[in-house]
């Protein structure tokens, strides 16, 4: 079967370690002619990390490899991963008011379990002498690396592994090349944690945003109550010729995105950066289902080509994508979305604007959300708690839910936010139920309402008031002079 490609067919599943090698090969080629076309820092250089009403901020960045062995069992199959294709990295980024630290850890995986955010945070917490609710872990939602461990249940009634890990396997805890990855994620967490503090510097954030609407869709259309006469043409999917993400069948109209990446970039005196954040809300499954192996997928590129552009360390970190995937799959589209990336966050870098470094300030709040009958039957409760999380500095708020939010749920939040640069990430501290839109949603059925998505209907809007909330308390308290 061949992919939807415009410039030939993606690789097909069950692809050689050597061939899959050749056809990345023309990304290297492809990202180093845009990098030459890209500037070397932002416009402008600014003083480092204090202002009038602030404090000086110190930023720092580090990275830690977390690529398993490829014995692990890959569970989209069932089977052991056979090759790396490109490796996992958690990275840390460290905010340093000079009275406390906030930890954001972002990892090459398809999710945070409950059970690994209060590892990583009880080790990294312990590490660094700062509570746990100062710490925020943000998964990329590759859909080519493991899910998140689960060290000790309890959080979700007696579900302990999700059911898309062990659909084609039993849980691999007790499996020795498994055991030893799950201990590598919680010293890589701290050793990324610690080289992010050791390299801590004087800066300040600036923030620019630009428009990546080409490089994405939103998977669930909507499609007509009535009024369709006669049988339409048969439908076709992204892996099926013909196939384009934006064009609509069926009499559909599009469903919401949010075309927004955000970058901002810490930098340091004279202009150097040193550490760039980007993000957006999209599915890292550019790669996937066309190869096995492990792979961080269009982000880890992506980041590659912004470090290169910026210097640095560039982090992604996702939105809310539930529904939200590229427009294209295949090894020559994860180069495409590479190289437009890059060249969309040196225009945003171009007019990117300076912030305001207030002291950090953090909230965090704990909601039950109901569960649907087959959720009940499954965990054996009838809720499941799942937790939102703020850490801001000044105008600059990182907002986070669990799970996999449709991307109605950030921007609702974002709408609502009494700082105006809030950046909502999902996959964050823990699965909630998993998949979650607005009310209305689950009227409109697909596979991300159904068992794929525990909750009921008002689950959405449950997170998106208590985000909300929680922003404007922490607002509220903070003592930011106000504008």
């Amino acid at each position: 079967m061949r992919g939807p490609r415009r410039d030939g067919p993606c690789p097909p599943a069950g692809l050689g370690a050597r061939d899959l090698v050749a056809a990345f090969a023309p990304m290297r080629l492809l990202l180093l002619s845009s990098l030459l076309l890209l500037p070397l820092g932002l416009a402008g250089a600014g003083q480092p990390g204090g202002t009038p009403n602030g404090v000086t901020l110190r930023v720092g960045a580090g990275r830690a490899d977390i690529t398993p062995s490829v014995e692990v069992r890959n569970w989209v199959s069932g089977k052991p991963y056979a090759v790396v294709h490109d490796p996992l990295l958690v990275q840390a980024l460290v905010l340093d008011d000079g009275s406390t630290k906030a930890v954001l850890l972002r990892w090459d995986l398809t999710d945070i379990s409950e059970s690994l955010r209060d590892e990583v945070r009880a080790r990294v917490g312990r590490a660094l002498g700062i509570p746990g609710g100062q710490i925020l872990l943000n998964a990329s939602h590759t859909h080519s690396a493991p899910w998140a461990p689960v060290y000790a249940g309890g959080q979700r009634g007696r579900e302990r592994d999700t059911w898309w890990a062990i659909r084609y396997m039993p849980a691999q805890n007790d499996y020795p090349p498994y055991r030893a990855w799950m201990e590598r994620l919680l010293a890589a967490a701290e050793e990324a944690s610690r080289a992010a503090v050791a390299a801590a510097v004087p800066a300040q954030p600036w923030i620019g945003r630009v428009g990546i609407q080409e490089y994405l869709y939103n998977r669930r259309p909507r499609a007509p109550a009535w009024g369709v006469a006669g049988k339409p043409p048969a439908a076709i999917g992204y892996t099926q010729e013909g196939w384009d993400a934006h064009v609509l069948q069926g009499g559909a109209s599009f469903g919401p995105v949010d075309r927004t990446l955000a970058l901002v970039a810490f930098r340091a005196a004279g202009g150097k950066t040193v550490a760039t954040a980007f993000h957006a809300a999209c599915h890292s499954v550019s790669i996937y289902p066309f190869q096995p192996g492990i792979s961080a997928d269009w982000p880890a590129p992506a980041a590659a080509a912004l470090s290169a552009a910026f210097g640095g360390e560039s982090l992604f970190f996702q939105g809310c994508s539930g529904d939200i995937t590229p427009w294209l799959r295949g090894a020559a589209a994860v180069q495409e979305m590479a190289a437009g990336l890059a060249r969309k966050s040196a225009a945003a870098a171009k007019f990117a604007v300076p912030l305001e470094t207030l002291p950090l300030r953090f909230g965090q709040v704990s909601v039950d959300l109901p569960l649907q009958p087959a959720a009940k039957a499954r965990t054996g409760t009838d809720t499941v708690a799942a937790e939102v999380q703020v850490i801001v500095c000044g105008p600059l708020a990182f907002v986070t839910l669990p799970g996999e939010p449709l991307t109605d749920l950030g921007v609702a939040i974002r709408e609502r936010s009494p700082f105006p640069q809030t950046l909502v990430l999902g996959y964050s501290n823990g699965n909630g139920v998993h998949y979650v839109g607005m009310p209305g949603e689950k009227a409109r059925g697909g596979y991300e309402m159904g068992v794929a998505g525990a909750g009921t209907d008002e689950c959405g809007a449950l997170l998106v008031e208590a985000a909300v909330r929680l922003l404007r308390k922490v607002y509220d308290e903070s003592g930011y002079p106000r504008p």
